[in-house]
């Protein structure tokens, strides 16, 4: 029994339709429940949505009532009352069997009640139950669909069809999926297209937030089927899909952070009545600066909910970080004004005068009068924001655009908070002394950074006035763009700016094109400049400059490129002017004489060039030491060193010289990576003793011949060869027959062929019909090479071909005709 359980539940990840006659036979037979589970869950994973269908037409055709009863058992929670009144209509065979397993509560309904079957059951003669009709049975269907994935052997087609169904598993069903998140979302992005968007809601609704670490990574990796569920998939998923990318945005590339930026913006706008979800926070974890378009699509959005006036204040006070503050009698005065836009005008006004505050005046000539004044009783910039906020939902709707003008004029989006000036003490002029307050002007340089300012930086890099161009270089070493850094770097190196470039600056110089570095508007004296701020390790990449100047340059490049080289590490110089040394240019010697440099066999050759020159004062110059310069000291730690490693050695011999069992060395293939299987099956075949092998072997063998790596696969099948006896060994051949490597496949139909073994015809006739032409082909040499034995498998397929593919099982059936020399009818 034990070996039939085992069998079947092989059968669950790798059966095939040619096993259903052989698992309906057994299922008809036997009355065991741990069998009679295994061989249900295998013909679901084969028959799928034609299970019951299957299973009811092989009940119909039993010749004795226990099979039949046995039959109709598996069809626990598979049929409705209705199908079950139709087969009584019909006067099937194994309604009144059914009908008895219903009454008796052994069979369940997938819908209706017993009560509807009261007129089949009276006609039967069966006694109706007395008791009330148990609640329809749970979609067994889906619980066998989900303990075959939840026990870890994922199959894409039964995922798909769990995902499908009308009503989702139960909670706890879903927990046990939850592991499976990858393999989800690998589904959801290989799914056809009409069903993409139930897989990826079938798996946003199995794994909720809270999100771990690894599942946040799944995300992350996944996030393009995210991003295109969101921009075409329907628009009730956007509310799941939205936290989850938010969830994921730190993880993201910023090509990717991008890409979702772009797509959110470009997303339609909300709908009445289909939920939404703002996307503020979104857009600002992927790196995004707000724009007033993002909010206004997120007050749209917030106004479409159940709570739109608490929705709209929230999505304000998160786009511009104010928390609720209370300005008193500022506040009343804002509500009564916020009724007309005339109103709310005219109450601007009067606040801007009563104020007496310049951080809000849109015209510069009121500056003459206010002098920056600020009175102390009126509510600040940010309790004036917090207030606008508070008024924004209950104001009219023509009102609502003045305001956020109101509120982006005193706060822009994404920038720092505008409270300098409040919390600033303002300079007055000092009695009898005629200073006044600086004035604020358009073309400041310490203004906060704009693209406008930008610009007007960089176009006075280009400037005629020197001083101009060295204040542009200084205002624009700060900014933290690469265009930026690069163009005060190309100011620099051209001369036209004597502003110190600094370290960081410097190594940009190191990724430059060597032809732009030796153009003629660069003096090589600018770029040796640069090179004197570099790290001797930065020096590197200019070598082959550095050492050119030095060669040919005038005697002022000379001497500034001789002393960037002596700062080069001497090991990395002597590799790099090791060409020049080869070609007999003994001037270089002087730049690595007299410090210790490793032997290598440019510079031993170049020695023994000098010495035969007669150059043997630059010979003796060069200083070649063997590896790297130790101390006296460095032979006691050695020896030190191998003493411990010795003792480490003993101490861990005994636990070492134990040998793993056969069950820890398949527990080791089971989880192992596949290097680590490949090296359990060779140690197990070295240890082979005996034609009759462990249980253990046989068992594992039998699993890794599914295994995902087709290494794995064929290791296990040559293993199989070696261990276990002919027969074993050929049915696991016949199981690579439904390997998804065409490679594997043909070796398997090679290797039954010429064994002759004949339980393999079906399944080698099958393949006649194979997606590959050369798996047919092959298919075609195996059959016409087993002869005779294979012709009646060939005539029954050939009759129930199509007529298009009559020919691949007629053409087999002429070769092991003209090779028997029988002359057999193919007719």
């Amino acid at each position: 029994m034990n070996v039939k359980k085992t069998a079947a539940q092989v059968l669950v990840r790798a059966g095939a339709p040619p096993a259903v006659a052989d698992l309906l036979r057994v299922l008809g037979r036997h009355d065991n429940p741990g069998l009679r589970v295994a061989l249900v869950e295998a013909l679901r994973a084969i028959l799928g949505d034609a299970y019951a269908a299957t299973v009811l037409a092989a009940a119909e055709h039993c010749e004795t009532d226990r099979s039949r009863a046995l039959l109709a058992q598996a069809l626990d929670g598979a049929l409705p009352a209705r199908s079950i009144l139709a087969l009584s209509d019909q006067a099937s065979p194994v309604a009144p069997a059914l009908l008895a397993l219903v009454a008796c509560g052994r069979v369940r309904l997938s819908s209706g009640t017993r009560e509807e079957l009261a007129p089949a059951l009276g006609r039967h003669g069966i006694a109706p139950p007395a008791g009330p009709s148990p609640a329809p049975a749970p979609d067994n269907a889906t619980d066998f669909d989900v303990a075959s994935l939840a026990a870890g052997r994922w199959n894409p087609a039964v995922a798909l069809r769990v995902a499908e169904r009308p009503e989702p598993p139960h909670a706890d069903r879903l927990r046990e999926l939850r592991p499976l998140l990858s393999d989800w979302l690998r589904l959801a992005d290989s799914a056809p297209r009409a069903a993409r968007g139930a897989v990826l809601r079938f798996t946003l609704r199995l794994c909720p937030a809270p999100w771990t670490d690894g599942e946040l990574a799944s995300y992350a990796r996944s996030a393009r089927v995210l991003l295109d569920a969101l921009t075409g998939g329907a628009r009730e998923d956007r509310p799941g899909l939205v936290p989850v990318l938010e969830a994921v945005a730190p993880l993201l590339t910023p090509a990717a952070a991008a890409a979702v930026v772009a797509s959110v913006r470009a997303l339609p706008p909300a709908a009445a009545h289909t939920p939404d979800r703002p996307t503020l926070t979104l857009l600002r974890r992927c790196g995004a600066v707000l724009v007033r378009a993002d909010l206004d699509r997120a007050l749209a959005v917030a106004g479409l909910g159940a709570d739109p006036w608490r929705a709209r204040t929230e999505v304000l006070r998160e786009a511009f970080a104010v928390p609720s503050l209370s300005p008193g009698g500022w506040r009343t005065a804002l509500e009564a004004a916020a009724r007309t836009p005339a109103a709310l005008a005219d109450f601007r006004r009067r606040d801007l005068r009563d104020r007496r505050d310049v951080g809000d005046l849109p015209d510069p000539d009121h500056l003459r009068d206010l002098r920056g004044v600020r009175d102390e009783d009126a509510p600040g910039s940010r309790e004036r924001l917090s207030a606008l906020i508070d008024v924004y939902s209950g104001a009219a709707p023509e009102v609502r655009g003045p305001l956020l003008d109101w509120m982006t004029s005193l706060q822009p989006l994404d920038a720092p908070p505008w409270t300098i000036g409040e919390s600033a003490a303002v300079p007055r002029p000092a009695p009898g002394r005629g200073g006044v307050p600086r004035r604020v002007h358009a073309d400041d340089l310490d203004q906060p950074r704009s693209a406008a300012l930008r610009d007007r930086l960089l176009t006075m890099l280009d400037s005629p006035a020197p001083d101009r161009r060295n204040a542009a270089a200084r205002a624009l070493l700060g900014w933290p763009e690469p265009g930026i850094r690069l163009a005060v770097l190309r100011a620099a190196l051209r001369g036209r700016t004597t502003v110190d470039v600094g370290a960081d600056l410097a190594r940009i110089m190191t990724t430059l094109d060597p032809a732009e570095l030796r153009a003629d508007e660069v003096p090589p004296e600018n770029v040796l400049r640069v090179a004197s701020r570099l790290a001797p390790p930065d020096l590197v990449p200019l070598l082959p400059l550095l050492s050119h100047w030095w060669e040919h340059g005038p005697p002022a490049v000379h001497q500034a490129a001789e002393v960037e080289l002596r700062r080069v590490p001497v090991d990395v110089l002597a590799h790099g002017l090791g060409a020049c040394l080869d070609a007999g240019a003994p001037g270089f010697v002087g730049l690595i004489a007299g410090r210790a440099v490793l032997r290598t066999p440019a510079l031993t050759r170049a020695c023994r060039r000098l010495r035969a020159e007669e150059h043997d004062g630059l010979a003796d110059r060069i200083l070649l030491v063997d590896g790297p310069l130790r101390g006296p000291e460095a032979v006691r730690r050695d020896a030190a060193a191998l003493a411990s490693l010795r003792d480490r050695a003993r101490a861990s011999a005994p636990a070492s010289s134990r040998r793993p069992t056969r069950q820890e060395l398949s527990d080791l293939a089971r989880t192992g990576p596949p290097d680590g299987i490949r090296r359990v099956l060779t140690r197990l075949v070295e240890e082979h003793r005996g034609p009759d092998p462990d249980p253990v072997v046989r068992e594992l063998i039998g699993e890794l011949l599914h295994h995902a790596k087709p290494g794995v696969r064929l290791h296990a099948h040559r293993t199989s060869r070696a261990v276990l006896d002919r027969r074993s060994h050929l049915l696991h051949t016949q199981v690579l027959l439904h390997d998804p490597q065409p490679d594997v496949v043909r070796m398997a139909v090679r290797s039954l062929s010429r064994a002759a073994w004949e339980p393999a015809i079906p399944a080698l006739v099958g393949l006649l019909d194979h997606a590959r032409p050369e798996v047919r082909r092959t298919a075609a040499d195996g059959l016409a090479r087993l002869g005779t034995p294979a012709v009646p498998a060939l005539r029954r397929a050939a009759d129930h071909a199509r007529p298009d593919r009559r020919t691949r099982y007629t053409e087999v059936l002429g070769r092991i005709a003209a090779d028997t020399g029988t002359g057999t009818d193919i007719a």
